[in-house]
């Protein structure tokens, strides 16, 4: 994937992290979930068998297309989805090499985590700021994230 189509940046979510690192509270913490949840995007690496951009065709993802989703271990060797806030973040995995990603939303993470047992939730930015989700946490997540939009508050 071409990263030039791919301007992926967070700079709102990062600030917000750096805030939560040197206050340590609660509403500072509130807003990194906040965030997270309502728009923030990732790109995800993945493999995509046959490669789009091998075939010639850069359109939407045909019958037939396979993705495979990188998961990486976190200490208790748990799989998490890893999911970067920008280029700089991603290249701390693959270096300069090309990477198929996918941008990814915090309800697409969801909803692989809570339909599949095979991960064990997501971190952001696993060799930055490390942030983890467990599959606990995504759930209460999506839980607060729909009782938001069901009150009207969704961001």
């Amino acid at each position: 994937m071409d990263e030039q189509k791919q301007p992926i940046t967070n700079p709102e979510l990062l600030s917000a992290v750096e805030r939560m690192n040197r206050e340590s509270s609660r509403p500072s913490r509130e807003a990194v979930l906040d965030l997270v949840i309502s728009s923030a995007r990732f790109l995800a690496p993945v493999t995509i068998t046959p490669d789009p951009d091998a075939a010639g065709s850069e359109e939407a993802l045909g019958t037939g297309t396979a993705i495979q989703f990188q998961l990486l271990p976190n200490q208790d060797g748990q799989p998490f989805f890893p999911a970067f806030t920008g280029w700089e973040e991603l290249r701390k995995l693959c270096g300069p090499k090309n990477q198929q990603v996918l941008v990814l939303s915090f309800d697409d993470y969801a909803g692989m985590i809570l339909r599949d047992n095979r991960a064990a939730g997501f971190v952001v930015d696993p060799f930055g700021c490390c942030l983890s989700f467990d599959r606990s946490m995504v759930g209460h997540l999506a839980q607060r994230k729909a009782q938001q939009a069901s009150c009207g508050q969704d961001a």
